[in-house]
Formats: C-alpha cells, sequence, structure tokens
C-alpha cells in the first residue's frame, strides 16, 4: 500500500489523522498534532497549504477520535514483560493482543489499537499504568507507514483486525492491581514465540 492507502483506512475508521515533519514525530505548524482531519480532501488541501509534510510521517491524533492504543514499549523497559506478568495475574489469555490491530515501532514495541463503540467513554490516558506499558488516549500516535532513523512503523496484523476495546484496557488504565489470584493458564507457546511466527511466518503444526 502506499502512504494515501494507510491514511484512507484510518479515516473510514473515524480516525483524525495528521502529517509530521519527514523523520519526525511532530507537526511544527501552531495546533501541533490537532492539525489532524477525519477527511482525506481537507489533509489534502492542508498539505497543499504546507508542502513540507508532502512527504512526512503519518500520525493519529487520538484527543478527537474513537480510537486507544496500548503501547508497550520495548527500548527503554520491558513493557513485554510487565503486561504478560498482569495479564497471568489477572486471568487474561496472553496471546489477547493479537486479536486486534497491531504495529511494530522503530524500536521493536507494539502498539495495540482499539476502537471506542459510539456512545461509550474513551479510557483514561496513563504513562507506566505499568511499567514499561502506557494507555494512550489523549495524545498523537504515530503509524505505519512511518519512518524514523533506525527503523519503520509497519502493519504486524491487518487493519480490518481492529476491535472493540476490550475491559482489561479499562482495568488497565485505572490502576487495577496485581491482588487477584494467579492464572495458572500455561500456552503451548509464549508471546514471544507466536509474534515471532507472526512476523516470520508459521511452521506446519504452530
Amino acid at each position: 500500500m502506499d502512504k494515501q492507502d494507510y491514511i484512507k483506512q484510518y479515516q473510514q475508521a473515524g480516525a483524525y489523522v495528521f502529517m509530521a515533519l519527514p523523520n519526525q514525530k511532530y507537526n511544527a505548524v501552531e495546533g501541533g498534532f490537532n492539525n489532524s482531519f477525519a477527511n482525506g480532501d481537507e489533509l489534502r488541501q492542508w498539505i497543499t497549504q504546507h508542502p513540507e509534510y508532502q512527504n512526512g510521517n503519518v500520525g493519529i491524533d487520538l484527543s478527537k477520535n474513537n480510537l486507544v492504543v496500548v503501547d508497550i514499549d520495548k527500548h527503554e523497559q520491558n513493557g513485554m514483560a510487565s503486561i504478560l506478568s498482569w495479564f497471568k495475574t489477572h486471568q487474561i489469555a496472553p496471546d489477547t493482543l493479537q486479536d486486534t490491530y497491531i504495529e511494530q515501532t522503530p524500536t521493536g514495541g507494539l502498539h495495540a489499537f482499539y476502537l471506542i463503540p459510539s456512545g461509550q467513554d474513551k479510557p483514561k490516558h496513563v504513562i507506566n499504568a505499568i511499567k514499561g506499558v502506557d494507555v494512550l488516549s489523549n495524545t498523537a500516535v504515530m503509524t505505519a507507514p512511518s519512518a524514523m532513523t533506525g527503523g519503520q512503523y509497519r502493519q504486524i496484523t491487518p487493519f480490518d483486525k481492529i476491535k472493540p476495546v476490550p475491559t482489561w484496557v479499562y482495568d488497565l488504565a485505572n490502576g487495577l492491581g496485581t491482588d487477584r489470584p494467579n492464572n495458572h493458564y500455561k500456552a503451548k507457546y509464549s508471546l514471544a514465540d507466536r509474534w515471532k511466527m507472526t512476523i516470520n511466518g508459521f511452521e506446519i503444526g504452530e
């Protein structure tokens, strides 16, 4: 897909898309990431007025739209280990993350995207809801096919797999503790193994 195809699918899901400068995460025009549009014609008109963004990166203004993102860091903190431990404590199957639209960030982290059904409140915006895991609902997030020095945002699961936000995202944002009984569920493959299969392809029996 080209950049316009990515933008179109985001906007069709109700997302307000903004443009960032090439190789950057920010929009330097007054208003910043709030220079965002759910209409493709309006975004193209804005780009015509700001041609330096023609070849820029693509982002979503979460403050305006019906999306929430669970951001799992793998660069400075091991957010994957944190969320797997949290899932286990709260009796949530560890492969639940694969049930929605997922992007891999340039530093190897993951963004899990969820839709907010009409009339339903968004989860709170919380940085470090648990170590290395953020719930993003009121900020900007970069998306595929944006590229940074050292890597690119890329789709891991198809965009049409995006799902309504599950209850556990609200629990995570609301600071639900780790005082529930441990879950003894053990998957045949670890979540790390499952992601390797998703990225690299499956072998017979997997």
